[in-house]
Parts: C-alpha cells; sequence; structure tokens
C-alpha cells in the first residue's frame, strides 16, 4: 500500500479554505468597483445634463467662477436657438433632441478649452477666453464663428436642417457674481433676438446690439424696462395684484431678470402671467405683486389684440 509523503499531507489539508478567502476578496473588490463606478456615475449626473453631456447650471456656476479667475480676458454668452420649436413641433421630440445634441457637441468644438453648458430647453450659455494683450474686440470673431457653426446645416430625422441663434454677450470680471453676469447676457440675447441681429453686446449696464453684416440697425433697450430689485421696491410703488387684468402687458421678474410678459388672471394677493422664458419660449407662473410691473413696450409675441 502507498503511503502518501508527510510533505503532501500538509500541502493538500488547507487549501480549500485559502481558497475561499482569495474568492471573497476578489468579491469585495469587485463590490468596491462596483460602488466607485456608481459613485462616479451619480456625481456626473448631479453636475451634467442628461441629453447634452454638457454642464448643467448648477456645475457652471461653480466652473465658471474658478475660469474667471485665471486672468484671461473673458465674455459670458447666452445662447438661444431660432427655428427651434416648428422642428420639435412638425418632427417630434425625438428630432428635436437631436439638434439639440449637435448644437451641444459644435459649441464644445467651438469653445475648445473653455466652457459651455446647457441652462434647459433651446438655452445655453457659455465662458470664452482669450490670452492677455489681445484686442479688446476679441471676442466678435469667435461668437461670429460660434454662430455661423451652429447655422450650418445638420442631418436629422432623414432631413437637413437650419437652427440659428441668438447671443447674448456680457464682458465677465470675477467680481461679478455669474448670477448678475448671466442676467446680462440674458438681456443682452433678448435684445439680438428681437432686433434680429446674431449677437448683442451688454454695455454700461444696458445690452448694446451689433450685427455682424453692420447693417441692421442697433437695438434700443425698452424704455420702460425695470431696472430696480423687486426685494428693494417701496410699499407704494407697488400696484396690488388686484389691479391686474386679464392680457395686461406686464414686465415680470424671474430668474434674475426683468421679462416681457402678459397677464392671464389675478387676485387678491398674486398674479397670473405667461411670460418670455427664453426667446420665443414662454412660461405660465404665478407670483407675488412686487413681482410685477406694467409694460408699455410692445411685444408681438405676447401682445393680445382688444378682439
Amino acid at each position: 500500500m502507498d503511503v502518501l509523503s508527510p510533505a503532501v499531507r500538509t500541502t493538500t489539508g488547507p487549501r480549500p479554505h485559502t481558497c475561499a478567502a482569495e474568492d471573497e476578496v476578489v468579491q469585495l473588490r469587485a463590490e468596491v468597483a462596483r460602488l466607485q463606478a456608481e459613485r462616479a456615475a451619480l456625481w456626473w449626473a448631479v453636475g451634467h445634463d442628461e441629453l447634452t453631456g454638457l454642464v448643467n447650471r448648477r456645475r457652471f456656476a461653480t466652473l465658471a467662477q474658478s475660469l474667471l479667475r485665471t486672468g484671461r480676458s473673458a465674455v459670458l454668452i447666452v445662447l438661444d436657438l431660432n427655428g427651434f420649436k416648428p422642428i420639435n413641433d412638425r418632427l417630434g421630440h425625438e428630432a428635436g433632441d437631436r439638434v439639440l445634441q449637435v448644437v451641444a457637441q459644435r459649441l464644445a468644438s467651438c469653445a475648445g478649452g473653455d466652457l459651455v453648458a446647457r441652462l434647459g430647453g433651446d438655452e445655453f450659455t457659455g465662458v470664452l477666453t482669450s490670452a492677455r494683450g489681445t484686442t479688446s474686440q476679441w471676442w466678435r470673431t469667435a461668437v461670429a464663428e460660434l454662430s455661423a457653426t451652429i447655422a450650418e446645416p445638420m442631418p436629422v430625422a432623414g432631413q437637413l436642417l437650419n437652427v440659428t441663434a441668438s447671443i447674448g454677450v456680457a464682458p465677465a470680471h470675477a467680481d461679478v457674481p455669474i448670477g448678475e453676469l448671466l442676467r446680462r447676457a440674458d438681456l443682452a440675447m433678448y435684445h439680438a433676438k428681437a432686433s434680429g441681429n446674431r449677437y448683442a453686446l451688454w454695455v454700461d449696464h444696458a445690452p448694446s446690439a451689433t450685427a455682424v453684416s453692420g447693417t441692421r440697425p442697433r437695438a434700443t433697450v425698452p424704455a420702460d424696462l425695470p431696472t430696480c430689485d423687486p426685494h428693494q421696491r417701496e410699499a407704494g410703488d407697488v400696484a396690488p395684484a388686484s389691479s391686474y387684468r386679464r392680457d395686461d402687458p406686464v414686465w415680470v421678474y424671474r430668474e434674475g431678470a426683468w421679462r416681457p410678459g402678459v397677464v392671464e388672471s389675478a387676485s387678491s394677493w398674486a398674479v397670473m402671467a405667461t411670460y418670455r422664458y427664453t426667446g420665443t419660449g414662454t412660461v405660465v407662473d404665478t407670483m407675488a405683486a412686487e413681482y410685477v410691473m406694467a409694460r408699455t413696450a410692445a411685444d408681438a409675441q405676447l401682445d393680445r389684440s382688444a378682439a
């Protein structure tokens, strides 16, 4: 009868326990890797737009502030698409989503190492920078290139589609809060769209439109555009909510800016109004009286005839 040597007996005895421990370590490492990947995905989702992959408004505010501290000359832009709604209505949301994805890719390509983000809907923003010592008008070339790139035809849903952009430009400074720069660029964008220009520049607290061709008239700020902060209005300057009637043209304060709107209804304490949010996009909201002011400047999209 064969007898195993002592060496053989000592190496084969504990082997099952060693394998079990190694398997447990492998499983634990796999679980840690899975949790790390899940955490990274959740962290990415918190700061990015799911559809386009661009950073979202929240993440943009943080990154933009850091970018403005580099000492480079910079402008903040707000961009709203023209011709997007008909595409969305006629070809469906899937085609509309694809248009937004293509626009986002073109924005990122033009921005290079700078920052671009999607604010929501068909509205985008970004910080464009230039090296020190360049001309103060460097942003014109960058914005004109951006506008031309977005306007190029794009194949979507078996068709060649076109959208253009109205762009508001606000000179950026590290000591000006991002929220204020967004407000300035948004107002400049609104005036670019209203005047039919490709872009408009915020100058001395008032957006001054500049056409790329130089042939179109400069946009003017509506004479009754409010400049006050609603939180600082005197009680005597606030008209009671009940004084407004359906179809009254008003200014509505939302997202840090006064926007044109029209009254839908009013109660003793609040006003419900439709107001322009991004370009031709509108939102219906209810607000306290201090966030509403009468408007005399005409708005072809919002104002309704007496009939």
